[in-house]
């Protein structure tokens, strides 16, 4: 499962990497997920609504989940969300096989 993490750091975090512009992030960062069975595809520091977009491979949604608590319960970020990278064609063909399967309420 690909997950893509958008995230701001508070200001604490934000002073950490004034105090030491050579913080390696991405190896920080890749440490985590592999201990949670995954890897760091990408990561891109952003100008914006958010400071960082990470793409990570995880083997399930609960490992995606615990790397966000992690994250969040260590106070670096203020605002973490996560979203999965999803295969549309194939929703579409399941949707699809089951057209005429429901009925809208009142109907």
């Amino acid at each position: 499962m690909k997950f893509i993490a958008l995230g701001k750091y508070t200001p604490a975090a934000l002073g950490g990497f004034v105090q030491n512009p050579d913080d390696d992030r991405v190896s920080a960062v890749s440490a985590m997920v592999e201990k949670a069975g995954g890897k760091v595809v990408e990561l891109h520091f952003l100008r914006g609504e958010y400071d960082v977009a990470v793409i990570t491979e995880a083997p399930d949604f609960e490992a995606a989940a615990a790397i966000k608590l992690l994250v969040i319960s260590s106070g670096a970020m203020e605002k973490l969300d996560m979203v999965e990278i999803i295969d549309m064609n194939s929703i579409a063909h399941k949707a699809n096989a089951m057209t005429g399967a429901y009925r809208k309420p009142g109907s």
